[in-house]
């Protein structure tokens, strides 16, 4: 399966797109900060926050490989 963090920024949706061009939908997981923002795109959507490392663990469970986008902001927006 097919990871891609920050999957609804533009650089996130772009990569989605492409992938579903070569992989079926369900080997690729959107990794995003609120899953409701990418019910869009067509892929399954985990909850995963950068400044919630735990986050990942669930949210990377059967990931074979991983697409980092790095954000934009380092702000953490729950504070």
């Amino acid at each position: 399966m097919y990871a891609v963090t920050g999957a609804t920024g533009q650089l996130g949706r772009k990569v989605v797109k492409s992938l579903l061009t070569r992989v079926a939908a369900d080997e690729i997981v959107a990794l995003v900060r609120d899953p409701a923002k990418a019910e869009d795109l067509g892929v399954p959507a985990r909850a995963a926050d950068y400044f919630v490392p735990s986050s990942f663990e669930t949210a990377l469970s059967g990931v074979e490989t991983l697409l980092l986008i790095s954000s934009s902001s380092m702000e953490n927006p729950s504070t």
